[in-house]
């Protein structure tokens, strides 16, 4: 396999990748599964969505950055622009932002809940999680090292995750996308020792487990115009990773699995020392050390917990409290919130004043050691 040339000197840390109309329906057996094997279909009023396990499925695509208006999302699949499912037309759209990887969460098989987590029979689940994790690797990997695939999780069953992770590393993922609050999903808690099987096999694949944002704890007001409701929902989704930062340092995973690395997937920075010295604060005033906690929230924090940034200024400001060997830059092309197509821009105004060799670690050094990326 070829080996990843860095031009931009900028690795990005969470982008997603478009599924095609034929993403599962080459991969899954029309014989076995017949409608229910996702994929699109027109509606009465002329537009199109997909069709998951039969039902209809929120939408077409997620490309709000690569549309001519980004408050605009696509009706019909012509008007899906080519770089969000098209492997060379992506290369050049990464070319143009001055980006030398993406790395790659999914769009409709879901960013954290799962478009097949409750949808279906596990056995269907399970195809449908497979096919994607194939796709991936058949129609992206295999044409470009700039194009780091991650596998997403059947997350309802904790031996066919771990199964999973082994089959997806062997494939050639480089991490396993995972929900921060499996409890919310109405599973286990991820506290339990019930997903220890899981947690055993990332460890021992070398796996990052990959917590991408997910809704925040509540709504916003159904009243407000449509991008108004998805800017503040979208800003509302960092108290989301600050639940699930707090539950993680202290969930005891860590202890149990030292050797695991984990992502707070489109986080941010600003809030990580703040909740730190907080955690470190009440764990000496409550000495949970009595509790199995042989560490301090922030110990765990810096020698297993990855954070990723795109567009702050206070955060890198506080780059010192949070860990420079512990922050990774990200554009989140093609969504709402993504930097494309000025984040070169973005991030050198960012990053302004910061020495090199930490805005090497930021930009580079942290992902390749994070996905044991292969440079040229």
């Amino acid at each position: 396999m070829p080996k990843i040339e860095i031009k931009f000197g900028a690795i990005s840390t969470d982008d997603h990748v478009q599924e095609t109309p034929h993403t599962w329906t080459d991969r899954m057996s029309a014989g076995t599964w017949g409608n229910r094997v996702p994929h699109i279909v027109e509606l009465e009023d002329g537009t199109e969505t997909w069709l998951m396990n039969g039902e209809p499925f929120g939408g077409l695509a997620v490309v709000a950055s690569l549309m001519p208006d980004r408050r605009t999302s696509p009706k019909r699949w012509e008007q899906v622009p080519a770089a969000a499912y098209v492997p060379a037309e992506r290369l050049k759209a990464m070319d143009a932002d001055h980006t030398d990887v993406h790395t790659f969460f999914p769009n409709m098989a879901g960013i954290a809940r799962g478009a097949f987590i409750h949808r279906g029979e596990p056995a269907w689940r399970l195809a449908c999680t497979k096919a994607y994790n194939d796709w991936l690797i058949e129609e992206w990997a295999s044409v470009s090292p700039r194009f780091v695939p991650l596998a997403i999780m059947p997350m309802w069953d904790a031996e066919a995750a771990a199964s999973e992770v082994r089959r997806a590393a062997a494939l050639g993922h480089r991490g396993a996308i995972w929900h921060g609050a499996t409890e919310a999903l109405d599973l286990p808690h991820f506290n339990e020792s019930f997903w220890d099987p899981f947690w055993e096999a990332c460890q021992e694949t070398g796996l990052p487990v990959c917590l991408h944002v997910d809704r925040a704890p509540f709504r916003p007001w159904d009243k407000f115009a449509p991008a108004v409701w998805k800017a503040i929902e979208d800003s509302n989704s960092i108290t989301a990773n600050v639940r699930v930062l707090t539950n993680l340092l202290f969930s005891g995973v860590f202890e149990r699995f030292p050797g695991i690395k984990m992502i707070t997937v489109e986080s941010g920075l600003g809030w990580i020392p703040y909740l730190l010295e907080t955690l470190d604060y009440e764990y000496t005033v409550m000495e949970c050390w009595k509790d199995g906690m042989s560490r301090k929230p922030s110990d765990y924090f810096r020698t297993n917990v990855y954070a990723n940034f795109w567009y702050e200024h206070v955060g890198i400001e506080m780059r010192r409290h949070i860990g420079v060997d512990n922050i990774i830059w990200e554009t989140d092309f093609p969504h709402t919130t993504s930097t494309y197509p000025k984040s070169k821009e973005m991030r050198e105004s960012a990053l302004a004043g910061v020495p090199e060799d930490e805005r090497n670690k930021i930009l580079v050094d942290n992902a390749v050691k994070l996905f044991k990326l292969d440079l040229a």
